[in-house]
């Protein structure tokens, strides 16, 4: 699939984000099927608009936050979403981070940003979607069997939550078996690790 196939969901409290992002995605092709600017607002667009991708700002204002929103999105709808956001400190990467996203962007944003982490996001979910089959074979040292479980759940695309609640171990163990298996693999992150894994 291409970006031409992208149906967009723009979730943003910032009336002149949310109009600028929609134009944009609009001047170039991409089909913007629905906008909010809250919580409920997004969960009605994801039941009637039916989009297929998610752009979700981090702070809604009052109400559920768009860290909550991703936890319907990716557990209830299955959705490809990246995360957008004024603040870039390390507290509110790492929670973002935790839900799973395919890409982030900090405010301001230049355009040209905002349409490659578009095309990278919706590049590694179709990767996914192929499901040709994990292979952590080639790691360059062996994988525990905790880290042989938890590797598959990241590139399934469990939140660090649900990976958690599967596992029955906490955020803590989770975050230092993740870094082992990274470590490992010699990636960055989860991204890289689904490239290297799936054949």
């Amino acid at each position: 699939m291409t970006l031409e196939a992208l149906r967009i969901l723009v979730v943003e409290d910032d009336p002149v984000i949310r109009t600028d992002l929609k134009s944009l995605l609009l001047s170039r092709g991409l089909a913007v099927v629905g906008t909010a600017k809250n919580a409920l607002q997004a969960y009605d667009q994801l039941r009637s608009a039916r989009p297929n991708f998610v752009i979700l700002d981090i702070n809604l204002g009052t109400g559920p936050s768009g860290l909550e929103v991703a936890e319907v999105v990716h557990t209830t709808y299955h959705l490809p979403y990246i995360f957008l956001t004024s603040y870039s400190d390390a507290a509110t990467l790492e929670a973002a981070m935790q839900q799973n996203p395919y890409g982030y962007l900090v405010k301001p944003f230049q355009d040209e940003t905002v349409l490659s982490t578009l095309a990278v996001a919706w590049g590694n979910h179709q990767r996914l979607r192929q499901n040709r089959g994990i292979d952590l074979s080639d790691c360059p040292e062996p994988l525990t069997d905790q880290e042989e479980r938890i590797a598959r759940l990241l590139v399934e695309g469990l939140s660090y939550r649900s990976i958690c609640e599967r596992l029955f171990i906490s955020q803590n163990t989770l975050k230092y078996h993740v870094k082992h298996i990274y470590a490992k693999f010699g990636v960055a992150g989860r991204a890289a690790l689904v490239a290297t894994v799936y054949r």
